[in-house]
């Protein structure tokens, strides 16, 4: 009898197991198959098949949505992500600079973030275009799982699943409610979240040291380094004003005391009112991006980087 009890409790667990991988896979394939889990594919593509380029652009997702110099005839490798840290685009640059032709040039975007960020929020965007090495915090369990298994991963999904949902929000939501402002006014409130605990921490002093690190890198290598600010529409900078950017990034920039370009193109009278060339207030589109990759081409043309 006891043996029979025990058949039958391993045909019991059998079944359980069955059924949870057959209702999880569909759940992990949903997640390797969205957009946030994939953003670094363009980097990963590269990585496998690798050749010259003029242009490195490093920064967060204003970068990353910000250039497209295909049209100039200019080969471009963008290593700008999501979020991301002044600390792992110094990783980066120093993993893909190798690649840079001779007198290439690195645009070193410069953000609200730039100096107020300082924790890498995706690591798993980095875990197949860097070295184990170079990523923090850096976790075995979180590595495999990351890769093999997101759908368990909570983050992972709930990006998958909003990404899903994000033509279903409140209308309040909506990226242009009220022409911008209620998105607008939430990263406003969300950046001056992030400034708060970076000064409380001392973040930013290490930040303000690693953008003058990464530029005498440059320099070293003989990359030719550019800092810019992408264009944002005016609900946008109506939060992120003169006064207020002058506090979370400028006042930094200017102690530094950089002997390198900088363009910013915050307020470009361009973009600053037309909607057509914005995903949402802070986020170029596909013709705004390619608008505005030729306006920088052209600047750099001007200045002799190209």
């Amino acid at each position: 009898m006891k043996g029979f009890a025990m058949g039958r409790l391993f045909i019991k667990l059998t079944i359980i197991i069955t059924v949870v991988l057959l209702l999880f896979m569909p759940v992990n394939n949903f997640v390797k198959h969205s957009h946030d889990y994939n953003i670094n594919h363009a980097i990963l593509a590269f990585k496998k098949h690798p050749y010259p380029v003029d242009i490195i652009n490093l920064g967060a997702s204003h970068s990353m949505y910000g250039y497209y110099f295909k049209p100039t005839g200019l080969s471009h490798l963008d290593l700008a992500l999501p979020a991301q840290t002044i600390q792992y685009d110094f990783k980066l640059l120093r993993e893909y600079g190798k690649y840079l032709k001779p007198d290439g040039v690195v645009i070193v975007s410069i953000s609200q973030i730039t100096f107020a960020n300082s924790e890498a929020k995706h690591v798993g965007n980095y875990y197949e275009v860097l070295d184990r090495t170079e990523i923090e915090p850096f976790n075995l369990i979180d590595y495999f799982s990351y890769l093999y298994l997101p759908g368990s991963n909570s983050g992972s999904f709930n990006s998958a699943l909003s990404g899903k949902l994000k033509n279903f929000k409140w209308n309040s939501h909506q990226p242009w409610a009220n022409n911008g402002k209620n998105y607008s006014g939430r990263k406003y409130a969300k950046v001056e979240a992030e400034y708060r605990e970076a000064v409380e921490n001392d973040n930013i002093e290490r930040n303000v040291k690693q953008l003058r690190e990464m530029v005498d890198y440059c320099s070293e290598k003989g990359y030719r380094v550019i800092l810019t600010m992408e264009p944002v529409h005016q609900s946008y900078q109506e939060y992120f004003n003169e006064e207020v950017m002058n506090r979370l990034v400028f006042q930094y920039l200017k102690a530094l005391e950089l002997d390198v370009p900088f363009l910013n193109y915050m307020s470009d009278q361009r973009f600053v009112d037309n909607r057509d060339y914005f995903i949402d207030p802070d986020h170029l589109n596909r013709e705004g991006r390619k608008m505005f990759s030729w306006i920088v081409y052209t600047d750099l043309k001007k200045l002799g980087y190209l």
